[in-house]
């Protein structure tokens, strides 16, 4: 695999809007996980639902398909992440794969929304799913992906 090798199918961002949440500013959080000069490229889509108290939520679904950006959103999200972060990530990757090698990771929505990225283990977070190419499915194969687009520990 090279720099220029194409190692992201896609990549999905997903957070829930509480009837307390102003659906912009959790947008903007969302919106701060990617690098600006991509925004247009992604497609946003909200779907309304009724909590168990019958308050409104909204899920906020933001989906990027176009590879390139894609890639350079991973690598831009990499790139922002402190070195316990990385680490976490890294020792932890076995629990955020799924069968079909699709990484899961779920980050800080408040922290997002100040221009921080963040890793969070609650539920007020971003939840971020990064698909591989159909070529990258072992988990040495994923290592070195996850290397090429910066998420190496020092």
């Amino acid at each position: 695999m090279s720099r220029k090798e194409k190692i992201i199918s896609a990549l999905y961002l997903e957070s829930f809007c509480h009837a307390t949440e102003d659906c912009e500013k959790v947008k903007k959080a969302m919106f701060n996980l990617i690098p600006s000069e991509i925004w247009k490229k992604v497609n946003v889509k909200e779907i309304p639902l009724e909590g168990h108290y019958r308050n409104p939520i909204t899920i906020i679904r933001v989906d990027l398909k176009d590879r390139e950006s894609a890639q350079k959103a991973v690598e831009y999200i990499f790139s922002k992440l402190d070195e316990i972060d990385k680490r976490t990530i890294i020792g932890s990757l076995d629990l955020r794969m799924d069968s079909s090698s699709n990484l899961y990771l779920r980050f800080d929505k408040q922290q997002a929304y100040l221009g921080n990225i963040r890793l969070l283990h609650g539920d007020d977070v971003v939840k971020v799913k990064i698909s591989f190419m159909p070529h990258i499915r072992r988990k040495h194969s994923i290592m070195y992906a996850l290397e090429i687009l910066g998420l190496k520990s020092k």
